[in-house]
This record gives structure tokens, sequence and C-alpha cells, in this order.
């Protein structure tokens, strides 16, 4: 995660935290949050149309384990930036995503 990158997740975390208490923003956040897990489902759905998803895997359930995954690496680097460098952050996501991949053997 590059500088502009880490400054734009310290902006969305800050909003989301604004969002706990603040009513007028939760719709807000609640559009955001479903765009993100709209995109994040059409690009599982197309991995696997593609047939590079194990076969039978819950793409509702994984799209909810990768925005969580993505959600928690992001406030990693947030927070702990010289401890969570970006090549961690990038080998966390690789193995994630190659879980989900069909096996090649």
């Amino acid at each position: 995660m590059d500088a502009e990158r880490r400054e734009e997740a310290g902006v969305w975390l800050s909003f989301v935290s604004a969002a706990r208490t603040r009513p007028e923003l939760r719709g807000r956040l609640a559009k955001m949050q479903a765009g993100l897990d709209e995109l994040v489902h059409r690009v599982l759905l197309e991995t696997d149309r593609a047939g590079a998803l194990t076969p039978g895997l819950d793409l509702t359930v994984e799209t909810r384990r990768l925005s969580a995954l993505l959600d928690g690496l992001t406030l990693q680097a947030v927070q702990h930036p010289l401890l969570v460098g970006p090549d961690e952050l990038c080998a966390v996501l690789r193995h994630h995503l190659d879980s989900l991949a069909v096996a090649r053997g």
C-alpha cells in the first residue's frame, strides 16, 4: 500500500467510525458497502465462470470472507504501517486467493 492508498484508507476508516455515531452518514456507508460487496461478488463470479475457482464454493460466503479480509488488511495497514507493509499485505491476499483457486496439477 503506497502513501496515497494509505491516506485514502485512513479517510475510509474515519468515515466508517464517524458513521457509527452520526446517523446521517449511515445510509451513505451502507450504500458504499453494498457497492463494494457487489464488486467483490462480481469479481468472484467472473473468476468462477472462467473456471478458475474451486467448484462448489458458496460465492455469497466467499464474498463476505474476501470483503472482511480486505477490510482487516486495510485496517492493519492504516493502524500499523511500520509493522504491516505492502509485501505482507499482498502475500496474505495472494494466499487467500490461491486457497479459492482450482488446484492445478
